[in-house]
């Protein structure tokens, strides 16, 4: 089994189709079905099934792709390492965030990485951290942003951030004080749908505070919660940055939760037993310190917290969700299925779909 087997594989096994896979690697379709046939008699076993829509992985073929993530993003780290020269950093980093951290953080993590180390191409993908951590145990993304899950398997969780939760509405009279809890719930609300992270968090203290939420709209996107809110149908509750630009703007306020105050913790996840390359080390603290120039500025309602060098595998937390190159300094965002090579890409996650692999 070789690098470009491998390579041909994955592509393959990601696309569907061995066509798209030929475009996509610039090489003849002949070929390619070629590397994937001495791939399967190698290892002897089938990888795909072939029908006329395209080409389905077979239980072998999951297990290999799983695998193959890893395998090929070491080789790329250890590649990068080796070629640095002068002191340049180069390199490329694969970072994931749930939908409503990558809204606020991501442009700005961005631009503020790629001011320092413009030779590294990033690619930035969002989703809920159930595929997240499914990516960074594939080897799929380098390093991910997510609220603290309740199990992690094989990876290292750092924390980042106790975020706290804000009162969002229209009406001036919340505004510039905190607001009980027991206010908030007594208000008509736009919330997330049941098993969204944010609703399980919010309902568990209702329910431990023995108060009952006016739940009068449900709505899984951050834009539409905005929308609706805006338009006077409800208030909603949310950290300060998803939020920020509307509030500076007069277009609603914002005020903190108090009594009890509501928040939720932010941690870095990176996998477990794997070197990181020297791109990824640096991303992590250019992370850590776009998040604190956050909080200082006030655009981020929290506290920063210390990394931990021993931390956790897991830690107990309610999760964000349900449960689910070449080219100096390239950035390019798109919401289309994310390309895997030289760029930054945003997807939207469905909580009814599991989202295309990054």
């Amino acid at each position: 089994m070789d690098l470009r087997q491998l390579t041909t594989f994955v592509q393959t096994a990601d696309l569907g189709s061995l066509s798209r896979a030929a475009e996509r690697l610039r090489i003849a379709q002949p070929a390619l079905s070629r590397q994937i046939r001495l791939l399967e008699e190698e290892l002897k076993v089938a990888l795909f099934t072939r029908h006329g829509r395209g080409m389905v992985l077979t239980p072998a073929g999951e297990l290999l792709r799983a695998r193959a993530g890893s395998i090929l993003r070491q080789v790329e780290e250890t590649r990068a390492d080796l070629t640095q020269q002068g002191g340049t950093v180069r390199g490329h980093v694969a970072f994931g965030m749930p939908p409503t951290v990558g809204d606020v953080l991501a442009a700005r993590l961005i631009e503020r990485f790629l001011a320092l180390h413009p030779d590294v191409t990033l690619r930035v993908v969002t989703a809920y951290s159930g595929y997240l951590l499914d990516w960074l145990h594939g080897g799929e993304i380098d390093i991910a942003v997510m609220y603290s899950p309740e199990q992690a398997g094989n990876i290292r969780l750092s924390p980042l951030l106790e975020e706290n939760l804000h009162f969002v509405c229209t009406d001036p009279v919340e505004a510039g004080r905190p607001v009980r809890f027991a206010e908030v719930a007594a208000h008509r609300l736009v919330l997330p749908g049941p098993q969204h992270g944010l609703r399980v968090l919010v309902e568990k203290e209702a329910l431990r505070h023995g108060l009952a939420l006016q739940v009068a709209i449900e709505a899984d996107g951050l834009q539409i919660q905005k929308s609706l809110v805006m338009r006077g149908l409800g208030g909603t509750i949310l950290p300060l940055p998803s939020v920020h630009a509307e509030v500076a703007a007069g277009l609603l306020r914002a005020a903190p939760i108090a009594e009890p105050r509501l928040s939720r913790r932010l941690v870095v996840a990176l996998p477990l037993g794997r070197q990181g390359s020297t791109a990824v080390r640096l991303f992590g603290q250019v992370l850590r310190d776009e998040v604190s120039a956050m909080v200082a500025s006030r655009m981020w309602d929290g506290r920063v917290l210390a990394e931990s060098p021993d931390a956790e595998a897991a830690a107990p937390a309610v999760p964000d969700a349900p449960s689910g190159r070449s080219g100096g300094g390239r950035a390019v965002l798109h919401r289309r299925r994310p390309e895997r090579s030289g760029s930054a890409s945003i997807s939207g996650a469905d909580p009814g779909r599991k989202p295309a692999r990054p």
